[in-house]
């Protein structure tokens, strides 16, 4: 997960709710459970 820079120098770093790993894994299932649907010709890749 991407952290952001705190706001002073004592802070940790806050966690940041974008995560583009997260993002290409929707994508993939999403295209898999499409092809289990029977509306894709081929198989997707999912890795």
């Amino acid at each position: 997960m991407a952290l952001k820079k705190p706001l002073n120098s004592f802070a940790r770093a806050r966690k940041v709710g974008h995560n583009s790993a997260k993002k290409q894994r929707q994508t993939a299932i999403a295209k898999l459970q499409q092809w289990a649907k029977g509306k894709s010709e081929e198989l997707p890749s999912t890795k």
